[in-house]
């Protein structure tokens, strides 16, 4: 059964970025266009394939989900640059460069 459903998301919870790597992660089964809107963005999602059996609700649970974890993976990385920096450079220095 074919469907189409648009799921607004908050721009300061879900960046763009964000919203990019979920599409991109779920492009197999879900076809997913991001528009912005006033209050963020917009998703305009639709099964990617009419073989693909996943009911609107399921969609909805598998792209917040994907939301999260993604926006999740941002948030450690920031949090985790600076000891990246000093591990780079404590290793370069170890190196002699």
């Amino acid at each position: 059964m074919l469907w189409s459903v648009t799921i607004t998301i908050d721009a300061r919870i879900y960046p763009v970025q964000v919203a990019q790597k979920a599409a991109y992660a779920l492009a197999d089964s879900l076809s997913i266009l991001i528009q912005q809107s006033s209050e963020g963005f917009d998703l305009l999602v639709s099964p990617a394939a009419p073989t693909i059996v996943l009911t609107e609700s399921a969609a909805r649970i598998l792209i917040i989900r994907t939301l999260n974890d993604f926006a999740l993976r941002e948030q450690v990385f920031k949090e985790t640059s600076g000891i990246r920096e000093l591990l780079a450079r404590t290793a370069l220095k170890e190196a002699g460069v």
